[in-house]
């Protein structure tokens, strides 16, 4: 009786025990579940950070692709506009040197003339005063020398107007050429006064691209510190210290951040944005040099030059190695124009053929 007893206090006793261990299984089971939820909720909301911030980095990408080809077509304006400039400012040294000799012609002509006037006055002078004086010596002359003596008076007196004719024609000369040099200068003024204004517009312009670069880089900041927060939160959450139980219990693990750690410069970061928006890093490469070769107008240092130095795309080694990629297909050839060996594409030659 008592051993029955015995046996029936210790029967309840393990069932209050495991009713307790039953509702403390329970109990965790439903931390962990709420646990398990909350950390899901979290990682589809950073899910969702991630992809406004990767719609944010394809269109700051697209921004500043634009820009970059804003400024490379102001560029190149620019040097054009340059060379004009320093055309212009050669042909107005050259045709100011030009007016310096015409003046000191005119000059040099006009001492002349002067130098002539003055001998055939000294001439025609000395000749009267001769004709004076042999006249009063030979007062019985014949008419025939006096008639020589006015053939020669003649001669000389239409010299003379033959001079003077041609003095004032060179005067009119002078006169037509002063004014010649007036146009021209004038004319060049008004150029160089464009080609300033030319100048101060683009400078505006160029002050307006450095400004949307900057905001540019702001936004690219901003970008990053955001992303930097996601790797954070998601670090953080993936820290979280587990819920203890009594016997082993499958945990699900919790997924590493998308975005991972890298150094927040801005050839790598840029590099790394690169490498997460296209997935096909050498297709997108390829097709970036076939399009500056479909130009016609680059060489290979030049085309080098943009793909691994500015827009940093690939290293010299690729880029070679995608240059005869593209040879041993056919697609590019090297062409000579205007003493200058450049690369043209062959896709378009095969399409009209």
């Amino acid at each position: 009786m008592v051993f029955a007893i015995f046996k029936g206090i210790k029967k309840r006793e393990i069932e209050n025990r495991f009713a307790t261990f039953s509702e403390q299984l329970a109990h965790a089971f439903g931390q962990i579940k709420s646990d398990i939820s909350e950390v899901n909720h979290k990682i589809d909301s950073n899910r969702r950070d991630l992809e406004r911030v990767y719609q944010w980095i394809e269109y700051l990408n697209r921004h500043a692709q634009k820009l970059s080809d804003s400024h490379t077509y102001l560029s190149q304006k620019y040097t054009r506009m340059d060379e004009n400039h320093q055309k212009l400012h050669t042909s107005h040294r050259e045709l100011a040197v030009n007016h310096s000799k015409t003046a000191h012609v005119a000059e040099s002509l006009e001492n002349s003339h002067k130098e002539l006037s003055n001998a055939i006055l000294t001439h025609k002078n000395e000749l009267r005063n001769e004709v004076h004086n042999q006249l009063r010596q030979h007062k019985d002359l014949s008419e025939s020398e006096l008639s020589k003596l006015k053939a020669w008076i003649t001669y000389f007196s239409t010299h003379i107007e033959q001079q003077k004719r041609k003095e004032d024609d060179l005067k009119q000369d002078i006169l037509n050429t002063q004014k010649h040099w007036a146009d021209t200068q004038t004319r060049l003024s008004e150029l160089l006064n464009g080609i300033k204004t030319e100048n101060n517009e683009l400078k505006s312009t160029l002050s307006t691209v450095k400004n949307d670069l900057d905001s540019t880089k702001k936004e690219l900041e901003n970008t990053k510190n955001l992303a930097k927060n996601a790797h954070t939160l998601a670090k953080s959450e993936s820290l979280r210290p587990e819920v203890a139980v009594s016997r082993p219990v499958e945990l699900v693990s919790v997924p590493q951040p998308i975005i991972p750690q890298v150094a927040l410069n801005g050839a790598s970061f840029q590099r790394h944005i690169l490498s997460r928006v296209m997935p096909n890093r050498r297709g997108y490469v390829l097709k970036y040099i076939m399009d500056l070769i479909s130009e016609n107008k680059y060489s290979t240092k030049e085309i080098e030059e943009i793909v691994v130095n500015e827009k940093q795309l690939c290293g010299r080694t690729s880029f070679f190695a995608y240059l005869k990629e593209l040879k041993l297909k056919g697609r590019i050839n090297y062409a000579e124009i205007d003493e200058r060996q450049i690369l043209i594409s062959t896709d378009s030659q095969q399409k009209l053929q």
